[in-house]
């Protein structure tokens, strides 16, 4: 039976957790990874994982939506340029969460196969409340982006979806190839950005 910790240890055992994992995740990938490997890493019993996570695609998903919080954060603090017109500042500002999404090894590195897999292993309910909190933010960027100045034309709900395909598009990244890749979303970014201000 595994001990008990203390609430001091069960954060820091969760802290250590998401930190050693994400390492692992990233070296490995997400089906690779073994929880054995994770909780040697922390030094708990395979038992004792289990008294934190549900499974290894639970934390997964949990550093998953950490690292998507800091990139949603710095998307909400980008700097609109007043001198340009609406369309450049929110192609830009797309264009910089792309930048700062392959700043992140796991998140650069994530496949449909990956995708597949971690919706196949979580909770039905767990998906939806990740959905839930993807629209939140899309409805809190459209906001920032109104408080800009910038009149905003299209429904939050497709703008969320439009949003959804730059990540599936992400998800093809191997299979366009780095400069079809790059093609592709320079054209969506621009596209998106036109939809978004009715242009």
């Amino acid at each position: 039976m595994p001990k008990a910790f203390s609430e001091h240890e069960k954060e820091t055992i969760r802290a250590q957790m998401r930190e050693k994992g994400k390492k692992l995740f990233e070296k490995q990938g997400l089906r690779k990874t073994s929880v054995d490997e994770l909780t040697q890493a922390v030094g708990i019993s395979k038992g004792a994982f289990y008294l934190f996570f549900q499974s290894k695609e639970e934390l997964f998903l949990q550093i998953l939506e950490q690292i998507e919080k800091e990139v949603q954060t710095s998307i909400l603090e980008f700097m609109i340029n007043p001198g340009a017109n609406a369309r450049k500042n929110i192609r830009d500002m797309l264009k910089n969460f792309l930048l700062t999404w392959d700043a992140y090894p796991l998140l650069k590195d994530f496949s449909k196969t990956d995708f597949d897999y971690l919706v196949r292993k979580v909770a039905p309910e767990r998906v939806l409340q990740h959905t839930n909190n993807d629209e939140d933010f899309t409805n809190e960027l459209l906001a920032r982006i109104k408080h800009e100045g910038i009149k905003v034309r299209a429904e939050p709900r497709v703008v969320n979806n439009l949003f959804k395909s730059l990540f599936f598009i992400n998800l093809h990244r191997e299979d366009l190839g780095k400069e079809a890749y790059m093609e592709t979303m320079d054209i969506m970014t621009d596209l998106i950005a036109g939809y978004v201000i009715g242009e």
